[in-house]
């Protein structure tokens, strides 16, 4: 049985949106939790790379007649794995990974596209709230957990790596097992987010929260502090608007996020102009 927007009614009495904002808000805290440390790392294209790979293992998945988010999920991991041996074959230029493992992904996703229904790869595109399972939710349940706990436990340590990868290694902290770890949670929590909003804008959600707390020039732990502020906050009414006036969820999310940024600037534009204007008269 097909289902749809309905507009008209109060939008949590549905069991596929209480669903749809459980996993939006469990997302909302497990990206920038995830994703801070990737963008702090200047290395945001690997998501990128690591969405367009769970549209390829969506390709397969569909194409095998197999479930697509364990497929998904699959080719996101092969895809980190790969990236990071890349890495390592190209250690001066490590981008080289990020761009082959994108290129491969896009062609893949491409040709396998090829063999499924067009509806149902193209819902995975920009995402689909109706898509959204009890199964995928305690999976972001799950990830969830290991994701707060890993974080809570591991801060000072995912600090110090951030602030100097070398000074890290100096004091006794295995800076590689740390970073394997996280980056394999960021993979799978690329691949669970890539079904909910899409594979083609969930990278957005990596960045701009990130992108907008840095707007207010604090510290580090601020910093991810208000990401997730804005990502939460992006997700709710991101959702709610897109419930309401029939839009993509994912691009609609997105495009909340784009605003906020836009926001940013422009009150950081105002306090500029206002700081001169006063400097002047006194």
């Amino acid at each position: 049985m097909s289902m749809s927007w309905k507009g008209g009614t109060i939008m949590l009495t549905y069991r596929f949106m209480q669903v749809a904002f459980a996993v939006c808000l469990l997302l909302g805290i497990v990206i920038p939790l995830l994703g801070s440390s990737v963008v702090f790392k200047r290395l945001s294209s690997s998501g990128d790379a690591l969405a367009h790979s769970s549209l390829a293992g969506v390709g397969i998945g569909l194409a095998a007649g197999l479930n697509p988010l364990w497929t998904s999920i699959l080719c996101c991991v092969v895809a980190f794995l790969i990236i990071e041996l890349l890495r390592k074959k190209f250690s001066k230029f490590s981008e080289i990974g990020v761009s082959v493992v994108l290129s491969a992904s896009i062609a893949l996703a491409g040709i396998l596209s090829s063999f499924t229904s067009a509806s149902n790869f193209d819902s995975y595109l920009f995402g689909s709230i109706l898509l959204i399972t009890d199964t995928e939710l305690y999976l972001t349940l799950g990830l969830f957990a290991l994701t707060v706990l890993f974080s809570v436990l591991f801060a000072p340590q995912i600090f110090a790596c951030l602030y100097s990868e070398s000074e890290a290694k100096v004091s006794g902290i295995k800076v590689r097992t740390l970073t394997f770890f996280q980056d394999l949670l960021f993979s799978v929590a690329i691949a669970i987010s890539a079904k909910v909003v899409g594979s083609l804008v969930v990278t957005s959600l990596v960045v701009l929260p990130t992108a907008i707390a840095l707007q207010l020039k604090k510290g580090y732990k601020a910093t991810v502090g208000f990401s997730l502020l804005f990502s939460l906050l992006s997700m709710g009414l991101g959702l709610t608007g897109a419930y309401y006036l029939d839009f993509k969820p994912g691009a609609t999310i997105v495009m909340v996020l784009v605003l906020l940024l836009a926001g940013a600037f422009l009150v950081k534009g105002v306090l500029y102009l206002f700081r001169n204007l006063k400097r002047k008269k006194s």
